[in-house]
This record gives C-alpha cells, structure tokens and sequence, in this order.
C-alpha cells in the first residue's frame, strides 16, 4: 500500500522509514532541491537522542557536547556546570542526509525540489505537488512544518499567531565549547530568548527567536554583544510555541513534527518530538494497513501531556518576562540547586514542574520577587 510524506525534515523522513521498514511504497516530497538545506535548527540534543528516536547515525553528526549554561542579560550572568554531558549538538544537515541516504536504501522515493500544494479527498488522499503531478495514496502524511500550511487546508490547524520568527547565524567565536549561552534580555527578546550554541572551540550558532521585536536587530545586538564575527547570512524561519494541535488526523492524512505542533514551546526545539510523533504515526498506519481496520483515539496522546505543561512553562515564563526570570535565577536559587536541576532533568522531557521548584532557595530574597512575579501574573490574567 502506498504512502506519500509531504516534508523531509526529520518528523517526515523517520515516518518514511519506519513505514518502509513495514513494507509499505513511500514516495516523498520535498520542496527544497538539497535534503537538510537551509538549516533551521541550533541543533541542541538530549545526550541519548539516538536511543529515542531509533536510529543510529554517525559519529561525525554529533559536533559538540555541552556540559553546562550561562544565563546572562548582557551584563549579569550565572554559570552552571556538570561533570558531565547533559546534552549534544548536532548537525541537522548531516542527519537529515544520513536519514534520506537511510530511507533511498529502504526503496523510498524522494523527489526533490517538489512542494507539496494541496490535498484532495483525505479518506483517498490525492496529494498535488509543485510540478502538476498528482500522488493518489492510500495514506498521506504532512511532515511539512509550520510554514507549508496543507494541514490548514484540512481544518487541522488554524491558528498561526503563536509562531515566533526565528534567527540564526554561524560565526567565528573563541569560546569554551561545553558551556552554551542563554540570554535572558527583553532587548534581545521579551517573549523567548537568545542562544549562543558552540559548535566547536572557534565556531557558534547564534540565534533568537521572537514575535514582538526585530529579530535581525536582536541578532545584531548579540552578535556585537559576544564580539562574534558573522559568517554568511543568516536564516529566517517560523517556530511553533503554541503546543500541540488538537486534531492530527483527518482521514487517512496526518500530521507530524512541527506541522502537528510537536515542538517544546520552552525552547523550540522539535527534532525528538517530531520524530517521535512520526514513529507513533508510522505505527498506526502500519498497523492499519496489516490489518485493514483504522484505528480510533488520539495517536499522538502520550506526548501531548508533556508538551502541555512545557507551554505553561512558557506562558508562565513570558507573563514574568526575562528580566524578573533572571533576577530571579540570581536572588532564589543557588549555582548548587540549579547543577543539581539540570543533572535530574531530561533535555527533552522537562515538562516536570516539582524538580524546578526544589531548586528554589528559600532565603529573604524570595519576599520582593515573589511579589513582582504576582504582580505580573496578575496583570496577564486580565490582558
């Protein structure tokens, strides 16, 4: 039976290959000519990534381990180190190659250079792409992210206000190369952050992600702020922060990745989610086919609890704002708690509110930035 996956970034190349590895005929489009190019990723990893998702790259994708974080607003700052990795940096262009290459030696087709334009009739999906050509499958899966918009044509998600634009830039920096930057400045971004992601001991990607502030000016800002010198231009794309979508399947089309909002609105990261959402999805299918019956509830269920309590995390985070957030990581906690928080929490999965509150510090401190933190709480019920 046939299947047709609309994106090869990660969500839709593991999808490929979990339902080749099924014996189902996939075919893939992908609207850019190179797999993995442009890159729109800082590329940070939980250290056991490769056990989650289930595949087994190479060595030389994983370009850096990071050991710990500075939080700064430019002018204060607070380091926090571990003995050891708690989380890697990869290249994106590299992995979603390896996955291609991976899926081509399985027998899927990936047509390159062909943009997914509309989908017909879900229960028989007939998926038109760039070039006139029609795909009629049993199955169809849009792995497309944010920015395709097909799940959107289905009704599958309609509101597009919580992406934040984001940007990134590769530039020449001396650095330690285990510790990445956070920065936590409303200048840079009031409503997210900006990073500072070594890649090795001379190079950074430099990034930001916003959608109340000129996001190049921010990146202008950061980039002279760190004394980095830019190389290249620098990429723009949208990222999802609004949860998970409600409705991911419409028939026999579903929606994966970024496109079914499976990315962790505390950092923006998707590469984990989304291919988790692909693999569960990729099962469904499978199962499906194998046994011709479809399958009733929400496939993509045991990732929705925790994406939901990382976006109150981030709403709760955005009603305090980056500047209460760094007073307060310097006056209610200690370098000690926050090492311990940091070693206990996985760097995906950390939608856990209990171990962030054991790192906070009970001291005098706690009485004024309490206040402060009610105080805008308060004002973002009744905006």
């Amino acid at each position: 039976m046939s299947v047709v996956v609309v994106g090869a970034g990660v969500s839709g190349l593991v999808s490929a290959l979990k339902l080749s590895e099924a014996n189902s005929s996939v075919t893939v489009l992908e609207e850019h000519d190179e797999i993995g190019v442009p890159c729109h990723c800082c590329g940070v990893v939980s250290t056991d990534y490769r056990e989650k998702i289930g595949v087994s790259p190479p060595s030389s994708v994983d370009l850096n381990e990071l050991r710990g974080f500075r939080f700064t607003d430019g002018a204060r700052e607070i380091v926090v180190r571990s003995g050891r990795p708690v989380a890697k940096v990869i290249s994106r262009t590299a992995f979603d190659r390896y996955l291609a290459e991976t899926c081509e030696r399985q027998g899927v087709t990936i047509l390159r250079s062909r943009r997914g334009v509309s989908v017909e009739n879900p229960e028989s999906p007939r998926v038109l792409d760039s070039s006139g050509r029609v795909h009629a499958a049993r199955y169809a899966v849009l792995a497309e992210g944010i920015a395709g918009g097909l799940e959107r044509q289905l009704g599958m998600r309609e509101d597009k206000a919580k992406a934040l634009v984001s940007v990134q830039s590769l530039v020449r920096k001396s650095v330690d190369p285990s510790v990445a930057s956070v920065y936590l400045n409303p200048q840079v971004s009031p409503d997210f952050f900006g990073y500072v992601v070594p890649i090795d001991e001379e190079h950074c990607r430099i990034g930001l992600a916003s959608g109340e502030v000129d996001v190049m000016e921010s990146l202008h800002f950061m980039v002279e702020k760190e004394g980095a010198v830019p190389l290249g231009k620098p990429n723009l794309w949208g990222m999802w922060v609004g949860g998970p979508s409600p409705n991911v399947r419409r028939g026999n089309v579903f929606a994966v990745g970024d496109a079914a909002g499976m990315t962790k609105a505390t950092t923006g990261g998707g590469i984990v989610f989304g291919a988790l959402s692909a693999k569960a999805v990729s099962e469904i299918i499978a199962s499906e086919i194998a046994g011709g019956t479809t399958t009733i509830g929400d496939p993509l269920a045991g990732l929705r609890g925790q994406l939901g309590k990382m976006r109150a995390i981030r709403r709760l985070l955005n009603s305090i704002g980056p500047q209460l957030t760094m007073d307060a990581m310097l006056r209610c906690t200690t370098v000690e708690k926050l090492t311990r928080y940091m070693e206990s929490v996985d760097f995906d999965f950390h939608g856990d509110y209990s171990r962030a509150i054991r790192a906070i510090e009970l001291n005098l401190d706690m009485i004024p930035i309490g206040a402060r933190v009610l105080y805008h709480l308060m004002g973002g019920l009744f905006k």
